[in-house]
């Protein structure tokens, strides 16, 4: 919270360990931001089953209301308002499935909203997007559909937050490509990260263990993880048998 409210554009990628609380760091960044009067339109883009643990979470926790968008709520909000109301026109704060606005027909509608022809501001304020590593670029070949939509969104928000207990897969270009949505003046898609390139990542990422957690807390917050031994199984002459008939 006090390395988001630091910056003048927050642009985080939270990274901290499964179980940490990556939902609620976000939740306190979007709250301060909001008692600052820094931001008004949000949206939070998660897999489509975590929509609802999501709104749970930012309402009681933080007093937050959210809405979901989805078929069915924008199919309701046009029986009541008419058939050209756009929810993501009616909504100041809204929660959606990322694959549900990869869509071309709700992408487009989306986007439509974002065209403001003269204005100074960005029409969106905070973008949030929880397991972001599934929007990540390709390493080889071309991008998903969702990162393609994600580089699409980023360019209509202030403010980011990029959420993701396994943000590196292996190939640097995939992350510094992740980057680089999130923080295109700092960081541009490269095989190799130069030390320079290095020391800028620190600004953007936080990242802890829960080695770190159980570091600093008497007793362990977490269980310790054992390396992996092998067990040795004895198998019957049955099992063998079924075994070699298998095969």
């Amino acid at each position: 919270l006090l390395k988001a409210l630091r910056m003048p554009r927050v642009n985080l990628l939270i990274a901290d360990d499964v179980g940490l609380g990556k939902t609620v760091e976000a939740g306190l960044i979007l709250t301060e931001l909001l008692l600052r009067r820094r931001i008004q339109r949000v949206l939070v883009l998660t897999p489509a089953s975590l929509r609802l643990q999501w709104r749970d979470e930012m309402w009681d926790k933080f007093s937050l209301p959210f809405d979901l968008v989805d078929r069915g709520e924008t199919h309701a909000l046009r029986r009541r308002l008419g058939m050209d109301a756009n929810p993501w026109r009616s909504f100041s704060r809204i929660i959606a499935s990322y694959h549900y606005l990869r869509q071309d027909d709700v992408l487009e509608e989306f986007l439509s909203t974002c065209r403001t022809e003269g204005s100074p501001h960005l029409p969106w304020d905070l973008l949030i997007v929880d397991e972001c590593h599934n929007l990540m670029p390709s390493a080889f070949g071309d991008d998903s559909d969702l990162c393609r939509m994600l580089r699409l969104l980023t360019p209509q928000f202030e403010h980011r937050l990029f959420l993701s207990a396994t943000p590196h897969n292996g190939h640097t270009r995939c992350f510094t490509g992740l980057l680089e949505i999130l923080d295109p003046v700092r960081f541009s898609q490269t095989s190799d990260l130069r030390p320079a390139e290095k020391e800028r990542v620190q600004q953007v990422v936080i990242r802890r263990l829960k080695r770190e957690i159980n570091a600093r807390t008497n007793p362990p917050r977490f269980c310790h993880r054992h390396a992996p031994r092998a067990l040795p199984l004895q198998l019957s002459a049955k099992e063998i048998a079924l075994s070699d008939a298998f095969d």
